[in-house]
């Protein structure tokens, strides 16, 4: 009996250390396969890449409905986004657009002012980053001329009319002034350029051009001319008729308002006075232009008729034929009794022109009777111009400044 139980002792013993040694090695063999299996899987699992992306990718702003995209220098990370004129930069928020993972900084919306131009930082997911400069303007359109003069002959400053619908300059000079070599000062806008240097000379002898090219690139060109003083001899001066031949029945008188204010009075019979004067040009104006103008009115209208109507006539001085002088007729008061009228004609003048001969007229149709009616005639002017256009400035916008 004690035998065999010592005998099941033993195999009890022999069998839990048999299962020892087996639990031990499976045991090695599970955390083998665990390690192997985690490596494994370690091998297979993919690598993370981070976003290197650090790029601006646009930059816009929408003004009105329509949108303006910047232009971007990858090269020199620079960044232009031009706006219109007259846009408050300090009001914008422009859309800037990054990469999906990167950040900026600063933030857009707390910057104020793009016009000097802000450096943003654009930091990619993987740390690295990169610099723009990004600037906004709104380059100014101004390119009109806010003063312009010339020297005269005692380098006294004359001021020049501009006229911004036809982009005309014009300047009223003196018959000594040489306009071969004319100093010219001009004030433009601040950021805007001019073709001609302020003090530089020109020559105003024939019309030249000038142009004014804005902030914004938009170039505005000027005509730049001269017209002469009023070649009359005292057509507003002290009442004694220096200058001018007078029929009968013709004369000055003089008023507080108008100065010399001339009349015409044509009596009963066929005689048709007239007031004259002979002007001598200082200067070749061959293939310019003459204008002559003055404020007419007459006491008495026949309907229907010239008769009683006041009117400028002239012909052309040199070696011509005598009908040229024709063309040059014309220029009546058409207003009604009593009604003052600003009238007024310009002519090509012939070539090797060297003067006019200049008449104030009372009109007569055949037939019509002479009844004592007076026509007066002030503010008289005979000027030479570049061309019919720049005449045609003068009287609409000058004349009666």
């Amino acid at each position: 009996m004690k035998t065999t139980l010592k005998n099941i002792l033993l195999i009890t013993l022999f069998t839990s250390l048999f299962l020892g040694f087996v639990s031990c090695e499976l045991e090695d063999e599970i955390n083998e396969d665990i390690e192997e299996t985690i490596e494994t899987e370690e091998e297979n699992e993919p690598e993370v890449i981070l976003s290197t992306e650090n790029a601006i990718t646009s930059i816009s702003v929408m003004l009105n409905d329509v949108e303006y995209n910047a232009e971007i220098d990858h090269l020199n990370n620079s960044i232009l986004l031009t706006l219109p004129s007259g846009t408050n930069l300090n009001e914008i928020l422009p859309n800037i657009i990054i990469p999906e993972f990167a950040t900026i900084s600063p933030d857009p919306s707390s910057v104020q002012n793009y016009e000097e131009g802000v450096i943003f930082t654009i930091t990619a997911e993987d740390g690295t980053s990169q610099e723009y400069e990004v600037t906004i303007i709104a380059p100014s359109n101004e390119n009109s001329i806010i003063n312009i003069t010339i020297e005269n002959e005692l380098m006294e400053p004359i001021t020049g009319f501009t006229d911004e619908e036809s982009k005309s300059i014009l300047f009223e000079v003196p018959n000594t002034l040489d306009l071969t070599a004319v100093k010219i000062n001009i004030t433009i806008p601040e950021d805007a350029v001019a073709s001609l240097e302020t003090e530089s000379i020109i020559d105003l002898s024939s019309t030249t051009t000038m142009n004014i090219t804005a902030e914004n690139g938009d170039v505005s060109e000027y005509s730049v001319s001269s017209y002469t003083t009023n070649l009359l001899t005292n057509p507003s001066g002290d009442n004694n008729g220096f200058g001018w031949d007078f029929d009968p029945n013709t004369g000055i008188e003089t008023t507080a308002e108008y100065g010399n204010i001339f009349y015409i009075t044509a009596y009963e019979g066929d005689f048709s006075p007239h007031i004259y004067q002979t002007v001598t040009f200082p200067r070749d104006y061959s293939d310019k232009y003459v204008l002559f103008i003055g404020n007419l009115t007459t006491e008495k209208v026949l309907e229907d008729s010239i008769t009683r109507h006041s009117y400028l006539w002239a012909y052309q001085l040199g070696d011509f034929s005598e009908d040229d002088w024709i063309y040059m007729q014309g220029m009546g008061h058409r207003a009604g009794a009593n009604e003052w009228e600003v009238v007024s004609g310009s002519h090509k003048l012939l070539p090797n022109v060297t003067g006019t001969y200049f008449q104030l007229g009372q009109g007569l149709r055949n037939g019509d009777p002479y009844d004592g009616t007076t026509c007066k005639f002030r503010d008289l002017e005979v000027r030479l111009f570049e061309s019919a256009e720049e005449a045609a400035i003068y009287v609409s916008q000058v004349y009666n400044q």
